[in-house]
């Protein structure tokens, strides 16, 4: 296959597992399917796309009632240093923008458009696939810092297990999640220090601390410096 081949399909309800060396587009006409990765667990359906990588090892099964619009994607059409950025896959919101892609490709599949159309449709959106936007476990983390956030809980919002969601974590962010969360709350605190007349207990639970022993162990072992010490040499 050295192109992009497109068709509507039904999935059996029994779980099947496989591998393909072309990478696969998955969009949704009706129906729930329920995928599974090396590193995610997921369920596709009206809210959400997803494209797999070449040579992903996958089990899938679907409700009874389901329809997908499939793309089969040649793997010397996408970049290989993308698909390793996209190991296990990429879910993806499936806005209005998506709607019309998938409108056009169904076009494509109903009049029997030759391949090069659907070839052409999809590097239009291949870019849509590929590019890297914030992903939202970080921005949970940036809005949640101060709360007690667990390992479990961000793999799960990426639909990643948790061993493979710390190394994916470190590659893309160059620390580990515990480490980023603790270098947001210093930042933070080094603000209210800087710019607030709260006490260093006060500021230790704004930040996510439950005890000033801990906000002040911390927060030493960062700025090599007690909390009282920063506010009085810094102001």
């Amino acid at each position: 296959m050295n192109s992009v081949t497109c068709e509507r399909r039904i999935y059996d309800h029994k779980l099947n597992t496989h591998a393909h060396s072309h990478a696969q587009l998955i969009l949704p006409i009706h129906g729930i399917l329920h995928i599974e990765t090396d590193y995610k667990k997921l369920s596709i359906e009206d809210e959400h796309l997803f494209f797999l990588p070449p040579d992903c090892k996958h089990s899938f099964r679907a409700d009874k009632s389901n329809e997908f619009l499939v793309l089969d994607i040649s793997n010397n059409i996408v970049n290989k240093h993308d698909m390793k950025k996209l190991t296990g896959g990429k879910e993806i919101l499936f806005d209005d923008k998506w709607k019309a892609i998938r409108y056009l490709m169904l076009n494509e599949v109903n009049n029997k458009k030759s391949s090069s159309s659907l070839t052409n449709l999809f590097l239009y959106c291949y870019d849509f696939i590929a590019e890297e936007g914030m992903p939202d476990s970080i921005k949970y983390i940036n809005e949640h810092f101060a709360e007690d956030i667990d390992l479990k809980t961000l793999a799960a919002i990426e639909h990643y297990n948790t061993s493979y969601y710390s190394e994916w974590f470190k590659s893309k962010m160059k620390v580990l999640p515990i480490e980023y969360i603790q270098n947001l709350r210093m930042k933070k605190a080094k603000e209210l220090l800087l710019n607030s007349n709260y006490t260093i207990l006060q500021i230790s639970q704004m930040v996510g601390y439950e005890h000033n022993s801990s906000f002040t162990r911390v927060f030493k072992y960062l700025e090599k410096v007690t909390p009282a010490e920063f506010r009085k040499i810094k102001r």
